[in-house]
C-alpha cells in the first residue's frame, strides 16, 4: 500500500474522529452551562439524582458489611414525596441563598417537617454539598461507625422512608439534603 494514501486516510479518520469528540465537548459544555444556570433540564437531572440517592442509601443499610450497626434490622427505606419536597425546599434555599445548614430561618429539619403537616415520631437530616451523590454518599459513609452522625441516619432501622431534594448552586455544587423519619 502506498505510504502516502495510508497517511491522507488516517488523516481524514483522525479529522473526523476529532470532529466528533469536538461536538460533544462542545455539546456537553453547552448542556452544562443550561443546566448550572438553572435552565430547564436540570429539573429531569434532579429526578434521576434524586432517585440515584435513594439507591445508594438503601445499598448500604442492607449492605452485609454493616451488619455489626445494623444488626441486620436496616430495611430499605421507602420513598416518600412529601419528604422530598420538605428536603427539595431546604436544597433549593441553600442553594439561591449560598448557605450550609441544618437550622433555616431559625426552624430544624423536625420543625421544617411538621410544618408540612408530617407525622413523625423520629426524624434525622443529612446535608452536603458536593459535585455527586456517590461523593456525598461516601462522605456521609466514611464517618466514624457506631456514633451519632450521617452514617447513623442512614444505617438507622428506626428510620422507614426517606425523602431526597437536591439543587444546584450557581458554583455548579450540588445541595443535597436527605430527610429520614418514622411516621406516625
Amino acid at each position: 500500500m502506498d505510504p502516502k494514501h495510508t497517511v491522507r486516510s488516517f488523516s481524514r479518520v483522525s479529522l473526523a474522529i476529532l470532529a466528533v469528540l469536538s461536538f460533544g465537548v462542545i455539546f456537553t459544555n453547552l448542556l452544562n452551562s443550561r443546566v448550572l444556570a438553572g435552565e430547564p433540564g436540570f429539573a429531569d437531572m434532579r429526578g434521576t439524582l434524586e432517585k440515584e440517592t435513594l439507591d445508594l442509601i438503601n445499598h448500604d443499610r442492607i449492605a452485609p458489611n454493616y451488619l455489626g450497626e445494623t444488626r441486620g434490622r436496616a430495611r430499605p427505606l421507602l420513598w416518600d414525596d412529601r419528604l422530598a419536597a420538605v428536603a427539595r425546599a431546604h436544597s433549593e434555599e441553600m442553594a439561591r441563598n449560598g448557605y450550609f445548614s441544618h437550622q433555616s430561618g431559625g426552624e430544624s429539619p423536625a420543625d421544617r417537617l411538621s410544618a408540612a403537616g408530617i407525622l413523625w415520631t423520629r426524624v434525622g437530616e443529612n446535608i452536603a454539598n458536593c459535585e455527586t451523590v456517590t461523593q456525598a454518599e461516601s462522605t456521609f459513609m466514611d464517618e466514624p461507625r457506631f456514633e451519632r452522625n450521617h452514617r447513623w441516619d442512614i444505617l438507622n432501622p428506626d428510620y422507614t422512608r426517606v425523602g431526597v431534594g437536591i439543587a444546584r448552586g450557581d458554583d455548579g455544587m450540588l445541595h443535597i439534603t436527605e430527610d429520614f423519619a418514622q411516621l406516625r
